[in-house]
């Protein structure tokens, strides 16, 4: 994923990415903080990777008045400043949570779906 500065009308262009959902994640995370968002190519760069190539990628998209604060908040991001911890509010954990009964979950419901 690059950072770029392409300036189309009121909208910029504040990322590129050969990988689309990494640039949709990134526009979730920017619609939570209330920054509208979208991405561009994401479709064409799924299906035709070498038509992606020659395009530069799928493109994440913010309104001009708001490519400060997206910046600011894909910064935090990209730096790890936004993960979170592992510890509940107000909740010790002796051991690390068991991953099995998800796991169990999720199949469960895939062969529900006829999926597995």
């Amino acid at each position: 994923m690059t950072i770029t500065t392409d300036s189309q009308g009121d909208f910029e262009t504040i990322a590129r990415s050969m990988t689309p959902s990494d640039l949709e994640v990134m526009r979730a995370l920017l619609e939570s903080e209330r920054i509208p968002a979208f991405v561009l190519d994401g479709g064409i760069t799924q299906m035709y990777s070498l038509i992606a190539v020659a395009t530069g990628g799928a493109r994440l998209q913010v309104a001009s008045e708001h490519v400060a604060a997206a910046r600011q908040i894909l910064t935090a991001f990209e730096t790890g400043q936004l993960t979170l911890d592992d510890e509940v509010i107000g909740e010790v954990r002796e051991a690390a949570p068991d991953k099995r009964r998800g796991r169990a979950l999720a199949t469960m419901v895939m062969k529900f779906l006829g999926i597995v």
